[in-house]
């Protein structure tokens, strides 16, 4: 599952809450589910945090309600559920909050509580006494006053969410916000104590969020109770942080693939192993032979990418030390690429890989042609002669990998090609992704 789920109704807002929480350091995804929440379900156990536009800002109430249930059971179960609002209010904010609030009760059988702190403090969002200012002005005194499909006539936060929604209420004024902690504590204690499903909070800095929802999960403690967010993204991130929400999806470990047998090969795994910490694991051989043993080889490197961590490397390679060097024939110098690539599709079908690093022209057409890739797409070369890119085609169509010869750069050039390819995956993983429902034809 997701660590958090987040129901957006617009695009761009959704973007900008997925880069809030790719910032705090968690692997964040957008998804347009405007059309069909199926997407949703796929998407849940690849990121962190998923965010599913709705696009029902303009939409009628109930038509936008409709929309969040069918996300929120899509994303189900989350640690988090948020309900992204506009920072100026406009839209579906009461309808689409008690929606989010009454799906997530239904489908965790606990109480649920909301916090709606909506300020946005880097974009001039400020809460303060209850009243949304933009810019320091009240909305109604600003351009969202005009607004051809939902003109703000109010900046009062409770009163536009009692336009559309009958949870009962209460405000946590500026005062109690930056007063002493414990005070701040008790106030929401006993504001859940009374029995009320949505808090609304005063703001106006990220650190007022960040005691704000600290106070809030201290106070429920005890409670069989679930809080559930409306914000326009700052404070569900606050929100993440006080629930001590951390990134889960950590990616894979990178993969060394060597099936080369000369003295720079050998020097470079072993300089590999000693400045990185890479694991280095030896090619099974078949008796009295330097050709790969398929079987054993697809058990070791098995159990190898089993037991390795996501920031791990693991080397598979044919020759590690100088007695490992065998005389070969022409017939085995075809056979070794072949089956050690084998082994290599073999065990990347069981144990998912993140980057790829291969050493020997044939070792490299002989792993690019096992694993279904039709070529390389190239980004770059690391060193003279060593390149970066991603497999085109094929199951693992877009898999990063960098590749060399057997006899090219120095002793340094593996781990040159190695921290490119960490660093190439570290960005992906903290990559804002998006992906569009796929429409039946």
């Amino acid at each position: 599952m997701a660590e958090v789920l987040v129901v957006a109704d617009d695009l761009t807002g959704a973007n900008a809450t997925a880069a809030g929480f790719a910032a705090a350091g968690l692997r964040a995804a957008t998804a347009s589910a405007a059309s069909g929440a199926e997407v949703i379900t796929g998407m849940v156990s690849r990121f962190d945090v998923v965010v599913a536009t709705t696009d029902s800002r303009h939409l009628p109430p109930d038509v936008a309600a409709a929309r969040v249930r069918s996300v929120v059971r899509a994303g189900w179960p989350a640690r988090l559920v948020c309900n992204r609002i506009d920072t100026t209010l406009r839209g579906n904010v009461g309808a689409t909050t008690e929606a989010l609030v009454d799906e997530v009760h239904t489908l965790a059988g606990a109480r649920v509580v909301g916090l709606c702190a909506p300020a946005h403090p880097a974009a001039g969002r400020h809460t303060i006494g209850g009243t949304q200012l933009l810019d320091g002005r009240r909305l109604e005194e600003t351009e969202v006053a005009r607004d051809a499909r939902t003109p703000m006539h109010t900046s009062e936060v409770v009163e536009i969410l009692r336009q559309q929604t009958g949870l009962t209420t209460h405000l946590l004024p500026m005062a109690t916000v930056t007063g002493r902690p414990e005070a701040l504590v008790a106030e929401i204690r006993a504001a859940l104590e009374a029995g009320v499903a949505l808090l609304v909070a005063d703001a106006t800095t990220e650190e007022h969020l960040d005691r704000i929802t600290a106070a809030a999960v201290t106070a429920s403690e005890g409670l069989d109770l679930v809080w559930v967010t409306s914000d326009p993204g700052p404070g569900s991130v606050a929100m993440a942080r006080a629930l001590g929400l951390n990134r889960t999806t950590r990616g894979a470990p990178l993969l060394v693939v060597s099936g080369s047998a000369t003295e720079l090969t050998r020097k470079q795994l072993q300089q590999l192993a000693a400045e990185r910490g890479a694991t280095v694991h030896r090619v099974p051989p078949l008796p009295h032979s330097a050709v790969p043993d398929l079987e054993a080889a697809t058990a070791v490197l098995d159990g190898a990418l089993a037991a390795a961590g996501a920031d791990d490397i693991v080397v598979f390679a044919t020759v590690i030390e100088d007695s490992d060097v065998r005389p070969t024939s022409a017939e085995d110098a075809d056979r070794i690429p072949r089956e050690l690539a084998a082994a290599v599709r073999r065990a990347m079908e069981n144990h998912v890989v993140e980057g790829l690093f291969t050493t020997g022209g044939d070792v490299t057409a002989a792993v690019l042609s096992e694993l279904g890739s039709h070529g390389l797409e190239i980004s770059g070369e690391v060193v003279p002669l060593a390149v970066a890119g991603t497999l085109v085609g094929g199951p693992w169509d877009g898999l990063h990998i960098a590749t060399k010869g057997g006899l090219v750069g120095d002793v340094g050039t593996t781990v040159a090609c190695l921290d490119h390819l960490r660093q190439t995956v570290e960005l992906e993983r903290r990559h804002v992704a998006s992906a569009q429902t796929r429409q039946s034809p």
